[in-house]
C-alpha cells in the first residue's frame, strides 16, 4: 500500500494502483515552467505536458479502464496546447484503428504501435476540455501533477478507499439513484458484485440502514452531486450541473440552456394558475421589489402590467418567512436604507404597512476575546458618546471621526442629483427632447453640486480609485475603528480592502436615507418583506396584476423586438415590453437564446447586439456572501459587555454587530476564499431586528440573523461543495463557534437555523453565482 499527500490539504490517497516511484518524483522544468514527460516501455512514442495541468484525477470511466485495462486510471489533464506528443505520427489513434476503441466511446484514445499497445490518453476536450494523459507512463510524477479527486460513473466496477473527494459523473450531473442495503447485525454489507466494501465505521445510521449505492459500488454519503470544476475549455457544454465555462471555445445548444436553467433554479412551488388574460402592455419578469416598484409606477400612469414570480412569495431577496413558527426571518436581506424617500412619498408605502424603525446605535465590535479586554466600539447617533467610546483606542481618532463623516457626507452630495433618475446619457443621447431635458437638468443639478464641493473633487477621484485601506489609514490609526469601517468596503464583494478601487464602498456608511435621516440604515416593520409586500399593494391599488408560481422559460420575440414570454407550461402571454427583475445573466443568456449565439447556433436570432451579451457573459460575479437565519432563545451575552440582568436587549443589540478587530483579519480571509477556501475566520454581521421589532417573534425570544462575507460560490473541490449538506453545515457550525467565543453559550441558545450558502441564494432566489448585486461590486463594472 502506498500513501501520496496532495500539495493543498496534505489530503491522502491510499492505492496499491500508484506505484512506489510516484514518491521519488523530481519537479522538471523548462525556461521556469514545469513539465510532465511520459513515455511507453519501449521508449517510441510519449508525452510532454508543458504548464500546469487543469486537473489531476482517478478516471472510473469505462473508456480509460477499457484502454488502460485496469480497474481505474490515475490521470493529468492538459489543454490541448500544452501537449506535445513525441514522435506523434507512430502513435496508434483509436478512430483510425477500430480494433483499439473502447466501447460507447466517440473520443480518441492514443496507443504506443508496440505489440503491448500500452495506453498514452485520450483527448477528452469535448465534453470534460482536456487532454487527459496516463501517469502510469510517467516515471516520476511531481506533486502538483498528482491526483487529488475520483471521477466516479454509474458502471464503476470497483471501490477505493481514500480520503480524497468522490465525484459522481453521470451525463447529465445527477444523483445516481442507490437503493438502500440493510446491515447485517455483524457490521457486514452487501455491496454490488465486483465491489470492494468501504469500512462501516460512520457510515451508517443508527436504524441499521446503509446508504450504501449498489449502482456505484460506494457509499452514498461519500459521492457529490457537483462533479469538481471543470476545465474551462470543453468544446461542447455537456454537464448541466454547472454553468458553461467563460470561454471562446465551448459550444453550446439551447436544449442545454434549458437543462441547465432547470437544474439551477429551484422550480416553482404550488401550481401556475395563469392571469385572467393574455395580453398586457408590460410585462415584468420577476416580482422582486424593484420590479414590484417598476409595475407599482407603470399602472399608476394607466399602464396594463403583469409581474411574474416564480417562487410563492413576491420580493425577491427582500421577503419575510416564517420558516420556524412564531418566528419571522428577513431570509435574505436584513436591513433597509436603500429605498428612495420619493418612492416611498410617491406610492403611499406607509398606508400600505410600510415602517422604518430606526437605530440608535448603528454598530457594536467587542474586542477580541484573546485580549482579555473589556472593552468595545460603539457607534451611534450620540456624537459624544461615538468620542467616548473611540477615544478608548485613541483620542486622535476620537477627534477626526465626525471630520470623517462629513467627508463622506460631502462626497454623497455629489452624487445625490442622479440618485433619482436614470445615469446621464452622455454617450449615447436620445432624440427624445424629454430625455434630452432630463439630461440637461442633470448635468446643470451636477455642475452646480461640483462648484459648491469643489475642494473635494479630487480626494472624490481618490475615493473611487483607492484601496480602502489607503482612504482608512490616512483619517484612523486605531485597528478596531479601521476594521469597522473597513466591513462597509466588502460586504457583499469579493475583494479585499488593500485592492484599489475597494474605497469606494465605504461610501455605504453614508449612501442610505431612512425615517428622514440621511446616512442610516433601519430595520422594517414586519421584516424586510413589508417592503415588498407595501409595493406590491401600492401597485395592485393601481390596477397592476402579480401571479406568484409563474415560471418564465423563454422571452420571445420576433425581427429584434419582444413580443411576450413563454411560460413553463407551453403557454404564452403577450406584450411589447418586457422589464426583467431577474439577473442580467438569466434575462439575457438564459431568457434569450445569449449564450447559444455567442457560440455559433444559428438555429434562432437574438435581438440584442452580440457584443453586449459578450459583455453579460465575461461580467464579473464573484460575491461570497452566505447567509444564516437563527431562532434564539435569549439574546447574546457578551463577555466584554454583559446583557441587562433581565434579559431584555441592551444597545449593544441594536446595530450591526461586528467580529473582526484587524485589518489582518479581513485580509486574510479574503485571501482563503479567493483560492475557493471558506475563510477559516470570515467577517461575520450579525443584525438582531427583534431587539427593536417586537412583531417578528414571540416574548422573549429572538431573531437573529449573521451575514458573513468570504464564502466563495466555486469552492476547490479538494476542499468541498456547497451541495454536500454536511459540508456547508460544518462552516456554519465553524461561524456559530466563532460567536461563541466573545458570547459564550451562543449555540446553545439556539432553537432553528436556516442556512444559506451562495449556492443556496442561487437556487432559491435566482441570484447568479449567489451574488447579491446582480454583478460584482467591482469599480470597473460600475458602468454596466
Amino acid at each position: 500500500m502506498l500513501t501520496i499527500a496532495s500539495q493543498r490539504n496534505r489530503i491522502l490517497l491510499t492505492s496499491s494502483e500508484i506505484q512506489l516511484r510516484y514518491l521519488c518524483s523530481k519537479p522538471s522544468f523548462v525556461n521556469n515552467e514545469p513539465i510532465l514527460k511520459g513515455q511507453c516501455s519501449c521508449g517510441k512514442v510519449g508525452f510532454i505536458c508543458k504548464g500546469l495541468s487543469t486537473s489531476n484525477f482517478i478516471t472510473h470511466s469505462s473508456a480509460p479502464r477499457h484502454a488502460s485495462n485496469k480497474p481505474w486510471m490515475a490521470a493529468s489533464g492538459f489543454k490541448k496546447s500544452q501537449v506535445n506528443w513525441v514522435n506523434g505520427s507512430h502513435i496508434l489513434n483509436s478512430l483510425e484503428t477500430p480494433s483499439l476503441q473502447p466501447p460507447n466511446s466517440t473520443n480518441p484514445h492514443y496507443f504506443c504501435p508496440c505489440d503491448k499497445k500500452e495506453y498514452l490518453g485520450v483527448d477528452a476536450t469535448r465534453l470534460l476540455g482536456v487532454v487527459a494523459v496516463n501517469l502510469d507512463r510517467v516515471k516520476e510524477v511531481p506533486d502538483y501533477y498528482k491526483p487529488n479527486h475520483h471521477l466516479f460513473y454509474a458502471d464503476r466496477v470497483e471501490d477505493v478507499n481514500d480520503n480524497l473527494p468522490k465525484w459522481e459523473t453521470v451525463v447529465q450531473g445527477n444523483l445516481i439513484q442507490s437503493k438502500e442495503t440493510k446491515v447485517n447485525t455483524n457490521g457486514s454489507q452487501n455491496p454490488t458484485k465486483g465491489a470492494k466494501p468501504l469500512p462501516v465505521a460512520g457510515k451508517f445510521s443508527s436504524t441499521g440502514t446503509s446508504t450504501w449505492s449498489d449502482v456505484t459500488g460506494q457509499i452514498k454519503k461519500d459521492l457529490y452531486p457537483i462533479s469538481p470544476i471543470r476545465a474551462p475549455e470543453s468544446t461542447l457544454y455537456h454537464f448541466t450541473e454547472s454553468d458553461p465555462g467563460v470561454n471562446h471555445v465551448t459550444k453550446i445548444s439551447p436544449e442545454k440552456i434549458q437543462e441547465r436553467v432547470q437544474n439551477k433554479y429551484y422550480a416553482s412551488p404550488g401550481t401556475y394558475v395563469a392571469p385572467k388574460k393574455q395580453s398586457f402592455d408590460a410585462i415584468i419578469i420577476g416580482g422582486g421589489h424593484n420590479g414590484l416598484v417598476s409595475a407599482a409606477y407603470l399602472a399608476k400612469h394607466g399602464v396594463s402590467v403583469c409581474v411574474l414570480e416564480r417562487r410563492h412569495v413576491v420580493g425577491g431577496a427582500a421577503v419575510t418567512e416564517e420558516l420556524y413558527p412564531g418566528f419571522k426571518f428577513s431570509r435574505a436581506s436584513f436591513i433597509g436604507g436603500l429605498l428612495r424617500p420619493q418612492i416611498i412619498e410617491d406610492l403611499k408605502l406607509a398606508k400600505h404597512g410600510f415602517k422604518y424603525l430606526p437605530r440608535n446605535q448603528t454598530s457594536f465590535t467587542p474586542a477580541s476575546p484573546f485580549e482579555n479586554s473589556d472593552k468595545y466600539l460603539i457607534l451611534g447617533d450620540d456624537e459624544k458618546e461615538n468620542w467616548k467610546s473611540i477615544a478608548q483606542f485613541s483620542e486622535k481618532d476620537a477627534d477626526a471621526f465626525s471630520h470623517y463623516k462629513n467627508f463622506l457626507h460631502k462626497m454623497r452630495e455629489l452624487v445625490d442629483p442622479i440618485f433619482d433618475g436614470a445615469p446621464p446619457q452622455l454617450f449615447n443621447p436620445s432624440d427624445n427632447w424629454r430625455s434630452k431635458r432630463n439630461l440637461y437638468t442633470q448635468l446643470e443639478k451636477l455642475v452646480k453640486v461640483g462648484w459648491k464641493n469643489k475642494e473635494v473633487l479630487l480626494p472624490f477621484y481618490e475615493l473611487f480609485t483607492a484601496p480602502a485601506t489607503h482612504i482608512l489609514n490616512r483619517w484612523f490609526d486605531s485597528e478596531i475603528l479601521k476594521t469597522t469601517l473597513a466591513t462597509n468596503a466588502i460586504i457583499g464583494a469579493m475583494c479585499s480592502p488593500t485592492q484599489a478601487g475597494s474605497a469606494y464602498a465605504l461610501l455605504q456608511h453614508v449612501m442610505p436615507e431612512a425615517a428622514g435621516k440621511k446616512g442610516a440604515w433601519a430595520y422594517v416593520e414586519g421584516g424586510m418583506g413589508m417592503i415588498s409586500q407595501s409595493i406590491a399593494e401600492s401597485a395592485k391599488s393601481f390596477g397592476a396584476e402579480i401571479v406568484t408560481n409563474a415560471t418564465v422559460k423563454r422571452i420571445l420575440h420576433e425581427n429584434k423586438e419582444v413580443v411576450g414570454v413563454e411560460m413553463s407550461d407551453g403557454t404564452y402571454l403577450n406584450s411589447k415590453i418586457i422589464l426583467s427583475n431577474a439577473t442580467p445573466y438569466h434575462t439575457f443568456l438564459e431568457l434569450l437564446p445569449g449564450l447559444s449565439r455567442l457560440t455559433g447556433n444559428t438555429q434562432e436570432e437574438s435581438p440584442l447586439p452580440l457584443s453586449y451579451q459578450h459583455c453579460v457573459r465575461f461580467a464579473d460575479y464573484s460575491c461570497g456572501a452566505f447567509k444564516i437565519n437563527l431562532a434564539v432563545d435569549k439574546l447574546p451575552n457578551f463577555k466584554c459587555f454583559p446583557s441587562p440582568a433581565d434579559g431584555s436587549p441592551g444597545p449593544m443589540h441594536h446595530g450591526t454587530i461586528h467580529f473582526e478587530t484587524r485589518m489582518e483579519e479581513i485580509e486574510t480571509a479574503y485571501r482563503e476564499a479567493s483560492m475557493g477556501i471558506p475563510a477559516t475566520k470570515p467577517v461575520i454581521e450579525m443584525t438582531i431586528p427583534s431587539s427593536i421589532d417586537k412583531t417578528i417573534s414571540p416574548n422573549g425570544k429572538h431573531v437573529l440573523q449573521l451575514f458573513v462575507q468570504y464564502a466563495p460560490y466555486s469552492v476547490d473541490p479538494k476542499i468541498g461543495n456547497w451541495a454536500d449538506e454536511s459540508f456547508k453545515n460544518q462552516f456554519a457550525d465553524r461561524i456559530c463557534k466563532i460567536v461563541d467565543e466573545y458570547a459564550p453559550g451562543f449555540s446553545k441558545s439556539i432553537l432553528y437555523r436556516d442556512v444559506l450558502s451562495p449556492l443556496d441564494l442561487e437556487k432559491i432566489f435566482g441570484l447568479h453565482k449567489g451574488n447579491i448585486s446582480h454583478g460584482s461590486l467591482s469599480l470597473h463594472q460600475l458602468g454596466y
